[in-house]
């Protein structure tokens, strides 16, 4: 986990509306994103199935953390991972994270979905070695074997990117009431032919 943790962090470090937004200071950042995200992928991404790796030379060189389909936050896990997140980002960065949550559960479709939360790269590889383009593919593949929409919100600048895999901006979205404006975008599942 802590190579997941490690390739996250290091490529939402800077230039991200939504890590900038959560801990404003960099050294804050830097020390606590890194404990908010071993929690989240500890009680969240890995027992729902949410997560994948691209490993590169027998390293972690990218990770994709994601809530698949059909995900619910149970009461057991959250009463267990909410402290956890509350003494590891603070008060005022949880605030804000749950003013993330709650602009994903409202841009989120009804029907079951993929909402990808975290798509990072080894800074070193970006936009070189094709890990991220091979994370979103397979959970495109996912997406389509199971009829299910893939889906995220993600800033400008990364509008391209998503588009050139299908993704179509939805509609914007304001985290919080002061929060960065983000890109609400989906893709629909390739549809499964018949035989």
């Amino acid at each position: 986990m802590d190579a997941i943790v490690k390739v996250v962090a290091d490529a939402f470090a800077t230039d991200d509306p939504i890590e900038e937004y959560v801990f404003p200071d960099p050294e804050i950042r830097h020390r606590r994103s890194r404990d908010m995200l071993r929690i989240m992928i500890r009680h969240r991404f890995l027992p729902s199935g949410g997560a994948a790796v691209a490993d590169l030379d027998g390293k972690v060189a990218g990770a994709l953390l994601w809530y698949p389909a059909g995900y619910r936050r149970t009461l057991w896990r959250e009463a267990i991972s909410g402290p956890q997140l509350l003494w590891a980002m603070g008060p005022r960065a949880t605030v804000r994270g749950l003013a993330i949550d709650a602009a994903n559960a409202e841009v989120a479709p009804r029907e079951p979905h993929h909402f990808l939360v975290y798509l990072g790269t080894d800074p070193s590889l970006q936009r070189t070695a094709g890990v991220g383009r091979a994370l979103v593919r397979w959970v495109l593949a996912q997406g389509s074997a199971q009829q299910a929409p893939v889906c995220g919100i993600c800033k400008d600048a990364n509008v391209p990117y998503y588009a050139a895999f299908g993704f179509e901006v939805q509609r914007t979205v304001r985290i919080g009431r002061d929060g960065p404006e983000m890109n609400f975008t989906l893709a629909q599942p390739v549809p499964v032919e018949s035989v």
